[in-house]
């Protein structure tokens, strides 16, 4: 069913929200942009390989090039062994990750709110074409079966309901949370 155009997506994701939730992303651009630095100079083993191949090529063309050679050591010398020796990139990583997701704490209110509001349009919905159609058999004289629009509608009602109700990283739950633009991405 196209969501988009039984609800408007303006009325869902407001201009406020969605101003929010970018000042939120943008509050931790530089923080994504340390954890992809160290992504990139401390790589694992299985990005190890390619990393001293892409600095040694770089250091060909820039052979007094001091701080690519230190990068080039340090690449070197990290181990290669996939099951020890990555804790500190590890810790590193864990330590900004936590520190973007404390940012975006707010994000998930913004969503729920969101995400209310997207339910309260499809319950809406919901009621009246479930209305309708049940007027439309009583006056008809036979029995009520819904129709594969109220269906959806109550596939999407149960589908909202979840997703409003799910609990991520910053409330408990183990799995991380996947963005506030894949989750409203229906809306965007």
């Amino acid at each position: 069913m196209n969501w988009k155009a039984l609800f408007k997506p303006t009325e869902i994701l407001t201009a406020a929200d969605r101003a929010e939730l970018e000042r939120l992303e943008d509050s931790t651009k530089q923080l994504r942009d340390l954890a992809a630095r160290i992504d990139r100079d401390f790589p694992d083993a299985g990005k190890r390989i390619d990393r001293i191949r892409e600095l040694a090529g770089q250091l060909c063309e820039r052979p007094d090039d001091a701080d690519l050679y230190r990068r080039l050591e340090v690449t070197a010398c990290m181990p290669s062994n996939p099951a020890t020796g990555y804790q500190h990139r590890d810790l590193a990583l864990g330590a900004i990750h936590a520190a973007i997701e404390a940012r975006m704490i707010p994000a998930a209110d913004v969503v729920r709110r969101v995400l209310r509001r997207a339910l309260d349009a499809a319950e809406a919905e919901l009621k009246k074409t479930e209305g309708r159609e049940r007027r439309d058999a009583e006056q008809e004289g036979y029995n009520y079966s819904p129709s594969g629009r109220v269906q959806a509608l109550q596939q999407r009602v149960l589908q909202l309901r979840n997703e409003i109700a799910s609990k991520y990283s910053q409330e408990g739950a183990v799995v991380g949370p996947p963005s506030w633009r894949e989750r409203l991405a229906e809306w965007l």
